[in-house]
Formats: C-alpha cells, sequence, structure tokens
C-alpha cells in the first residue's frame, strides 16, 4: 500500500463565486472525489437523488461514480448578499483519500461551524496549487490531509453537540409540561437546565421552532380547553389554574386559537 505523499492527488481547488447563475453536471458520474462547502448564498445540488438546497456550512462530499449538478440562481437585490452563491471546492483523490472515505459513513448535506482553521487550510492548499512552477507535491498532500480530517472533527463536534443540545431541549420541553399551571421564570428553567438565560431559549426555540413562553402557552391552552369541556369549573377558575393570571389576557389568546370565546367553547362542547 502506498505511503507518502504519492497516495494523495489534489486535481483541482479554489473558491467560487457566481453572481449571475450557473450550472454544471455530470449526470454520468464524476472522475474524483469532490469535496464542497458552502459560505455564501444558496445553492441547489444533486445529493443522491434529490436537489438539495445549500446555505452557509452545508458541506457536501462526492465519491468518483456519483452523479454530480449544481444549480446557482443569479443574485437580486443585492441588500441582503452580495453574491448568489459562494463555495470553497477541491477534487482529490489516491489511497489515503479513500481510506479516508471509507473510515465512516457519512450522510449530506452535513451543516457545520465555518472554522476559520478549516478555512485558512483551505486557502492554503489554494495557495499551493497555484504555484504553478514550484509546487511541492507533499504540501499539497499534507494540506489535503489535514482540511479531510479536521472535516471529520468539526463532523464528529457538531453531531455531539446537535445529540446533547436535543437531549437539553427535550429536558425542557418536559419541564414546561409539568410546570406549565405555574408561573415558572425563564431563570427557572435555565437553572434547571444547567445553562444561561440566552442559551437555553435558543436551544429550545432551534430544536422546536417556537419560544419557550409561545410552547408554555399551547400547554396551557391544551390544558384549560379540557377542563372547559370536561368539567364545570367557572371560566375564571379555570384561567387561573391553567396558568393564566388574567382572565381578560386568557380569553383573547383563547379566541385567536380557538376562534371562539371560552364561554362560547362550552356551549358547543
Amino acid at each position: 500500500m502506498a505511503d507518502g505523499h504519492n497516495d494523495v492527488s489534489v486535481m483541482g481547488v479554489g473558491y467560487s463565486l457566481h453572481t449571475r447563475g450557473y450550472h454544471t453536471t455530470q449526470r454520468d458520474g464524476l472522475k474524483s472525489y469532490l469535496i464542497r462547502l458552502q459560505t455564501e448564498g444558496q445553492a441547489q445540488a444533486l445529493v443522491g437523488n434529490q436537489f438539495k438546497t445549500l446555505s452557509p456550512g452545508d458541506l457536501v462530499v462526492y465519491a468518483p461514480g456519483q452523479p454530480y449538478e449544481l444549480k446557482v440562481l443569479p443574485a437580486t437585490g443585492g441588500s441582503l448578499t452580495q453574491s448568489a452563491s459562494g463555495d470553497y471546492y477541491v477534487f482529490c483523490g489516491g489511497e489515503w483519500v479513500d481510506r479516508w472515505w471509507e473510515k465512516q459513513p457519512r450522510i449530506f448535506p452535513f451543516r457545520i461551524t465555518l472554522d476559520e482553521g478549516l478555512l485558512s487550510t483551505w486557502r492554503l492548499l489554494i495557495a499551493e496549487k497555484r504555484r504553478v512552477w514550484d509546487e511541492i507535491d507533499e504540501i499539497s498532500s499534507n494540506l489535503l490531509r489535514s482540511l479531510c480530517l479536521g472535516l471529520d472533527r468539526l463532523i464528529l463536534t457538531r453531531s455531539q453537540d446537535t445529540k446533547g443540545n436535543a437531549a437539553i431541549a427535550y429536558k425542557v420541553k418536559h419541564f414546561i409540561e409539568q410546570n406549565a399551571t405555574n408561573n415558572f421564570s425563564l431563570e427557572e428553567v435555565a437553572e434547571y437546565a444547567g445553562l444561561s438565560v440566552s442559551r437555553v431559549v435558543h436551544l429550545f426555540k432551534v430544536t422546536f421552532g417556537q419560544t419557550i413562553i409561545e410552547y408554555a402557552i399551547d400547554v396551557r391552552l391544551a390544558i384549560a380547553s379540557e377542563r372547559i369541556r370536561l368539567t364545570t369549573m367557572p371560566l375564571e377558575q379555570i384561567a387561573e389554574t391553567s396558568g393564566f393570571r388574567n382572565y381578560c389576557y386568557f380569553s383573547r389568546i383563547f379566541r385567536a386559537r380557538y376562534k371562539v370565546s371560552p364561554r362560547q367553547y362550552r356551549g358547543a362542547a
């Protein structure tokens, strides 16, 4: 088995910036590995048999023989971004890259942190390949190895963070469900999760797509609607025992959710 820089080959590397639209396709399969990291704007890439929208931080890696197609729409407006799509890429191959690829299963696109150390390695590799007359293959090979291993570390870190964050978010969700009828504070939620208020608020929103307060209101409304339907408790008492300290506020958001007042809801039950 080859050992040294000869088991790594960098066929092409660079940074692409597309502002006027772009389309390329190799449906019959790539001749080498392609590592591509979206850094600006958006692009549509064929991944497997589906087109996926790539946003900044999205990494895709294609093996030789896999079909490839990329579409970029022209930039419009120019106020939010100066580019329609920007990405770092490298075409590579060799026995070391084969071993790296086969080392673990990967599902793409994978969102990673746009780590400055990783991008610096990519820029150094670009600069080295531009040395037409005095490029040193061993430097390019070692930079590619560093790039691939750095990507693996970011993928592993991101996977661990995602699993840990999801566990914390579900822990918070359980806390809300158990304490929705109480007037808990965000500080209490943060203390329960062992995080800062800003961190726990962010994790919950990212995981479930709504704020802690919004979810608490959902739970309280569900409790209140069930008590309206199944008990004869006065509506003011239901509001209070469901976690609403102000009946007027309760009535307003109940109507917004169910399109009828609490009293009308009870009459229709």
